[in-house]
């Protein structure tokens, strides 16, 4: 059985490892309607959340970070590198634990931007607990990749930004694609594990 998966028992994936990845995958390239979709509301990938429940405080804060104003976004980001350490010793995570910090920061200041046409840099700044200058080079490189369509006024400290329809259509469409890719990543660890399972009973 072992030959004919291909693979060794150490590099299985566990139920806790689909909720890990699965998990800050998510966080780092879902808007908050696939968020509730494909994660919240989602029965059978709850199921591996709840072997991560610090995970899942994070899932649940980024959403709720907007109803609440943002509040939630600075201690969110904090329990991130608190739980850093630990993600850390994992062999397969270890490596792109600061890339998915800044991915999940980076999806975060996107989502912030989307219920306004134009906010103050200092009032976001204190939301992402940065300075207005380090904030500005944050947004500088969001608007060099697309990522948002605005214009900084140096000047008066504000971003304006505009609400392209196709552009943000075009947005939900990769975020979308990103999430098939996702899904079908997670269904193949799935699989993985239920051979697994099958051959131990």
């Amino acid at each position: 059985m072992r030959r004919a998966l291909g693979i060794r028992y150490t590099e299985v994936v566990t139920p806790l490892d689909i909720g890990t990845y699965g998990g800050l995958c998510a966080l780092a390239s879902f808007d908050r309607t696939e968020l509730v979709k494909k994660v919240i509301d989602n029965g059978v990938f709850q199921n591996y959340l709840e072997f991560v429940p610090q995970v899942r405080e994070l899932i649940i804060d980024f959403h709720e970070s907007h109803e609440y104003l943002y509040a939630l976004i600075i201690p969110l980001l904090e329990r991130f590198k608190k739980l850093k350490s630990d993600w850390l010793l994992d062999i397969h995570l270890y490596s792109h634990t600061d890339e998915l910090y800044t991915l999940i920061r980076r999806n975060a200041m996107v989502h912030y931007t989307l219920p306004f046409c134009s906010t103050r840099l200092s009032t976001m700044a204190d939301a992402f607990n940065t300075s207005v200058s380090e904030l500005e080079k944050d947004l500088v490189a969001l608007i060099t990749d697309n990522q948002i369509q605005a214009r900084i006024d140096s000047q008066n400290k504000t971003l304006h930004v505009r609400h392209d329809e196709n552009r943000r259509n075009a947005t939900f469409r990769s975020v979308l694609e990103t999430g098939k890719g996702f899904i079908r990543d997670v269904t193949a660890m799935l699989r993985r594990a239920s051979l697994l399972e099958h051959e131990h009973n």
